[in-house]
């Protein structure tokens, strides 16, 4: 099976980050796809970037000024509404494989808010319905690639080593259970891609080329970005759209699939969008 996606040359794509079940950030931007939906032309796009699930179980009173606005994890509900709207709209909405994604099918073991994070969401469940489940995210894909706008995008920092598109469709998910958490992103192509926060300006671009010559951006999330969104050095923009933000902070990416990107910087500049344009910033200014 292909683990890539490569979009169309026509209509629009907004790409969303870490969601880690925050339902109301999964409804603004299923709002805003179907907007775009309601108007004629070519059809938009809708790609989430990986991390749908393991949201924190943390009380108000208790929650810390470093995890941003507070909320409630939702994990079963938004992910059964995501698999209503890609069932509604065939072909137009694209999910990456994240690390929490990962630990349901052969990734290491995740205890950011439980001691085991998979086994708690999967014990949300009725005996049996998780499969289902783990099947559909077992065809989730590595990378998306935006060959007319020359964006690629990623769960984390494009710091694969790989020779061409195949390499990423010949990659086995199974196998990292016992892995430590801190050698995940220098453990094969697999590992960076899920685990990578950063990576060298030349080990991104040469992993770019890799996909497609004509690709001269990386779009990813991973890593929590305060401000909405970071560009250490060329080609990376670090997206931020929800875990970890203040809803005035969270920013999407609404791109013109026509229209070429230059830089990181221009995409930042030209295609950012704040989730929640009514709520107050607090870091992004």
């Amino acid at each position: 099976m292909s683990r890539i996606v490569t979009l169309p040359p026509v209509g629009r794509l907004l790409a969303v980050t870490d969601l880690h079940g925050n339902l109301a950030d999964f409804h603004a931007i299923a709002a805003r796809f179907k907007s775009l939906v309601a108007v004629p032309g070519p059809p938009p796009h809708l790609l989430f970037c990986g991390d749908l699930v393991h949201g924190p179980a943390i009380a108000l009173t208790a929650w810390p000024e470093h995890l941003g606005d507070f909320y409630v994890d939702q994990t079963p509900r938004l992910l059964s509404e995501a698999r209503q709207l890609a069932t509604a709209f065939p072909g137009q909405i694209h999910f990456l494989l994240g690390n929490h994604e990962h630990a349901h099918l052969g990734g290491p073991q995740l205890s950011k808010f439980h001691p085991d994070e998979a086994a708690y969401l999967e014990g949300q469940y009725a005996a049996g319905d998780f499969d289902a489940i783990r099947q559909w995210m077992a065809g989730w894909l590595l990378a998306v690639v935006a060959p007319a706008a020359g964006i690629a995008f990623t769960h984390a920092a494009p710091h694969a080593q790989i020779s061409g598109p195949g390499d990423l469709d010949n990659l086995k998910l199974a196998g990292y259970e016992s892995v430590p958490l801190v050698d995940m992103s220098s453990t094969g192509p697999l590992g960076a891609l899920l685990w990578a926060r950063t990576t060298s300006a030349e080990r991104a671009f040469a992993f770019l080329r890799a996909l497609d010559p004509g690709c001269r951006v990386a779009v990813f999330g991973h890593d929590i970005v305060r401000e909405g969104h970071l560009i250490e050095h060329e080609p990376l923009l670090c997206v931020s759209s929800s875990f970890g933000c203040y809803n005035g902070d969270k920013v999407y990416l609404e791109w013109d699939l026509a229209r070429p990107a230059g830089s990181a910087a221009e995409v930042a500049r030209a295609g950012l969008r704040p989730l929640y344009p009514d709520a107050r910033p607090v870091h992004r200014t």
